[in-house]
């Protein structure tokens, strides 16, 4: 077994859960989107069925992640490091808006979701 590389361990079922909600997303929206009933993103989620390559890649572009994070990144083991995945995914300027939200207190939130929301 020498000069051969140890396999990746894959975390497919814990990953897909983890950035689909990241996202934002419930299953059944994830489903609509790849084409699927909400009954096999919860089979997938739970271990109990896997999807093709083909559904896999389509799941990582509708999350927005490469298949190789959506397979074998190994999902966080404390908060601080599911804060620290949550801001690798957002860009720069995405990242500075949350950190200035993060500082407001509630009254200056309030204030900024009204004028977020607001129509011209």
């Amino acid at each position: 077994m020498k000069g051969r590389s140890k396999l990746k361990e894959i975390y497919f079922k814990e990953n897909l859960t983890r950035f689909r909600e990241a996202k934002g997303m419930t299953k059944g929206e994830l489903a609509e989107r790849l084409g699927v009933s909400d009954t096999m993103v919860s089979f997938w989620e739970s271990g109990k069925n896997e999807p093709r390559m083909g559904k896999i890649q389509m799941i990582s572009e509708v999350l927005d992640i490469n298949v190789d994070e959506l397979l074998f990144q190994s999902p966080p083991k404390s908060i601080e490091e599911s804060v620290e995945g949550f801001f690798s995914h957002l860009s720069e300027s995405k990242r500075r808006a949350i950190e200035q939200i993060i500082g407001m207190d509630d009254e200056e939130v309030e204030l900024f979701l009204k004028l977020m929301t607001r129509k011209n």
